[in-house]
């Protein structure tokens, strides 16, 4: 009995270790693309202003590596809602347009020109994927040929000040995710799961779960959390 319930404990594992010709692929962080870094102070050797009152734009890249839009809206509605009203750092308004081939400082103006600030809060993330064959090992003798795909995201955000154009301060974040996957169209139990960052993958119970594309929306909260986490420690929280 010990030996069955031992067998189904491995089982619960599956997917977790990689062949370790697989194991050692450098990491592939893209350089921040924000059209607005060059002149702006980093965020850690930067004193915000309290209470400040901003408005935020989210420039949107287009590309494979790039999460859906809808998977980017919900960040900006994450990133508003953490700094709501009554915080130290207050987002009075988001709004996400694509990242802009023109005068980049007349489009946020634009964009921006309803939340009635002086200052934005300019956001845009890069991403891009290394895609390789793996070994798959789950259970205590299940192998099988897969794919691991890794997706790297790196978030830069500004704060510009509309009146002069000027980049006041800025934080860079990177993200990263996972997703590894038997090349079986139906290998149950054995499903791909996504994991943020460098952690075993686990098995998760419905394949439709993480539709194609979902690593990189993992891969991009990973980034705009590290972002988060960055503002509160420069607002004291």
């Amino acid at each position: 009995m010990s030996t069955i319930r031992l067998a189904r404990a491995f089982s619960v594992i599956g997917l977790a270790l990689l062949f370790t010709g697989c194991a050692g692929l450098p990491e592939a962080y893209p350089p921040p693309a924000n059209p607005f870094l060059a002149g702006a102070s980093p965020l850690a050797s930067t004193t915000l202003a309290q209470p400040t009152k901003v408005g935020l734009v989210w420039l949107a890249p287009a590309g494979p590596a790039i999460p859906s839009q809808a998977s980017q809206q919900n960040l900006v509605n994450k990133l508003k809602a953490r700094f709501a009203a009554g915080k130290r750092l207050e987002i009075v308004g988001a709004t996400m347009i694509a990242a802009p081939q023109g005068d980049m400082l007349a489009e946020v103006r634009k964009a921006s020109a309803s939340f009635n600030v002086n200052q934005v809060l300019v956001i845009m993330p890069t991403g891009t994927e290394v895609i390789s064959p793996v070994w798959l090992h789950y259970g205590r003798d299940g192998r099988a040929v897969g794919t691991r795909t890794d997706s790297y995201v790196t978030v830069s955000l500004v704060g510009l000040d509309l009146n002069s154009g000027k980049s006041l301060y800025s934080v860079v974040a990177n993200g990263e995710a996972r997703l590894l996957a038997t090349d079986y169209e139906d290998a149950r139990p054995f499903f791909p799961r996504i994991s943020p960052g460098r952690t075993s993958a686990f098995i998760y119970p419905d394949r439709a779960t993480f539709p194609p594309g979902e690593v990189h929306a993992v891969a991009l909260e990973q980034a705009v959390n590290g972002v988060i986490y960055e503002l509160d420690r420069a607002l004291g929280s």
